[in-house]
């Protein structure tokens, strides 16, 4: 065990190569390009879906890149369907493997920055704005960039990015799959989230949100009014002077994006290490009903039985985090374990963009903090599907839903595993390399 840590420190330590409801957008049918048809044999399958055990010498049949079937080549367990292999299928045999869903980064910017010294390569928001709820990720995000393609690789199928930039709300964020042309080939939702940066992040020069106080009385103001928004759709309708004053709120699209937080028709997510700023986030919660989310949360563990009481998850990324300013003093490797013990429903994230592609180390971080492995393989898996709702079939695998899946040819979340086999959106990708 200490000899597997080791290695994965040194592997964290390597320098990063930077080289009504809102409409749920369902990603549209892949035009054009013919999906293959192929079969997985041999690897040991780690569904994900709730109650289900791994299943031995597993078969996965993938046609017009969906599951069109997941079990087995014979009858190895009761409750286990025989799936035949098509014969025009090609057919890719891995005994001994392990294939486990296409994993998922949620705090990473990948599609946003393709070079970190090249400000020409971002995709920002201007930094002197309290409310962008409005802006939209889906606006600025590039498919195909060399992070995405080395995450992909990896076996990060898929990805959650909220806009770039400082301000305090910084906008909505999309999910997509990493590959296709461009965004709307690979959409999963959108919509996803509203985003908060709270801390130095968020202080964007004006003179309240230069402090946390003044972030937090910024947010209730916004939300307050937003709320107004929301009341008048739901109620009376207002005349008068109140009509007009409920108007010119509707005249601030920020605002008309922030009624859909207060009616819980997204949730939001408010980025924070420090525990005193997640204690005043659930005091927000609490006050206007919210549907909250923590991401970041190096110190979230000291309020793991208030975040399990309130049912607010956790993005903890990243995992390895270290004490290394005032905001993370208290962070630890055992954060993970300890929310997961108290109840918390936990993502892993890498919280980077060019080394997205390590999720799977973030993971294994974990299980050396002492989460259990399942637990650590569903956190940057299904939980962060269930966290964002993103569907059947993401973070999972069920037959009929999208092939996002990987294989490797041993612990996928220790070095002793070794990608082999990609399929994202039900293209294949043997022998996957970093390039």
């Amino acid at each position: 065990m200490e000899k597997w840590f080791h290695g994965l420190v040194f592997l964290a330590l390597l320098p990063a190569t930077a080289s009504a409801a809102p409409p749920l957008v369902p990603a549209p049918a892949q035009a054009a390009v013919a999906q293959p048809t192929f079969a997985i044999t041999g690897a040991k399958i780690y569904t994900l879906q709730p109650g289900a055990s791994p299943i031995e010498d597993g078969v996965v049949v993938v046609a017009g890149g969906r599951i069109a079937c997941l079990g087995a080549r014979r009858e190895t367990q009761s409750s286990v369907r025989n799936c035949a292999i098509p014969p025009d299928a090609t057919v890719y045999a891995y005994p001994g493997a392990v294939l486990i869903p296409g994993m998922i980064e949620a705090l990473g910017h990948l599609g946003q920055i393709e070079i970190d010294a090249e400000e020409t390569s971002h995709d920002g928001v201007a930094a002197k704005e309290s409310n962008c709820a409005h802006v939209q990720a889906i606006d600025g995000v590039q498919v195909v960039t060399r992070a995405t393609d080395a995450a992909r690789r990896a076996g990060v199928t898929a990805v959650v990015v909220r806009p770039l930039g400082g301000a305090l709300v910084v906008g909505r964020s999309v999910a997509f799959h990493t590959t296709g042309e461009v965004i709307d080939d690979a959409l999963i939702r959108n919509p996803v989230a509203v985003h908060v940066n709270i801390g130095d992040q968020a202080k964007v020069g004006e003179a309240l949100v230069g402090s946390r106080s003044g972030q937090f009385a910024v947010l209730r103001d916004l939300l307050d009014r937003a709320r107004r928004i929301a009341q008048a759709d739901s109620g009376p309708k207002p005349t008068g002077a109140a009509a007009e004053s409920v108007q010119r709120l509707r005249d601030d699209p920020g605002l008309v994006a922030l009624s859909d937080v207060v009616r819980a028709r997204l949730p939001i997510v408010v980025h924070a290490h420090r525990a005193d700023d997640i204690a005043s986030a659930l005091r927000i919660r609490a006050e206007f009903g919210v549907s909250l989310v923590i991401a970041g949360g190096a110190e979230s563990h000291l309020l793991a039985d208030a975040l399990a009481k309130a049912h607010v998850p956790v993005l903890l990324g990243p995992v390895r985090q270290r004490p290394d300013e005032f905001a993370t003093q208290r962070a630890t490797l055992a954060a993970a374990a300890i929310l997961q013990r108290a109840g918390v429903l936990v993502g892993l994230a890498t919280a980077e963009t060019h080394n997205a592609r390590n999720l799977r180390w973030e993971a294994g971080f974990a299980v050396a903090g002492g989460l259990p492995w399942d637990a650590a393989l569903a956190g940057v898996t299904r939980n962060i599907a269930q966290i964002f709702a993103l569907g059947p079939g993401v973070g999972t695998l069920e037959q009929g839903q999208t092939a996002d899946f990987a294989v490797f040819d041993g612990d996928p979340l220790s070095l002793e595993g070794h990608i082999r086999f990609v399929s994202a959106s039900g293209r294949p990708e043997p022998n996957p390399a970093q390039r």
